[in-house]
């Protein structure tokens, strides 16, 4: 079952912490910072490495999915056709390297989940 909760609270903070980590380490600070968003939506979820990795994956999809659409509206607002066009291509691109903050972010998910180290809940008493 999907913890939507944490996964937008993972979007969020991938954004936030990307932008940050990015600022202070210009190279690796915004992957540091989706990682770290990862093992948060991991740790918040717990269960299995498995559990952990497919809701970090999906935080990252989701910010990929929103930044994507963002741009297209956007660019097509400020200027008409030719944004649409440029934007389009822009989105597509986004999405490409978003598959790549997916993937660290899954990695964060699954390590935040075994640190967590809290099996399922089960119905036995």
């Amino acid at each position: 079952m999907i913890n939507w909760g944490a996964v937008i609270i993972g979007f969020v903070l991938s954004i936030i912490l990307g932008a940050i980590f990015g600022v202070i380490i210009p190279v690796w600070g915004s992957l540091i910072g989706l990682l770290i968003a990862g093992v948060a939506v991991g740790y918040m979820v717990g269960g299995d490495a498995v559990n952990g990795m497919v809701h970090g994956a999906l935080a990252g999809l989701f910010g990929g999915i929103v930044l994507s659409l963002l741009v297209i509206i956007f660019g097509t607002i400020l200027l008409g056709l030719i944004g649409f066009a440029v934007a389009t291509l822009s989105a597509i691109i986004i999405l490409a390297l978003f598959v790549g903050a997916m993937i660290v972010m899954a990695v964060g998910g699954a390590i935040g989940s075994v640190i967590k180290g809290e099996p399922y809940p089960t119905d036995e008493y």
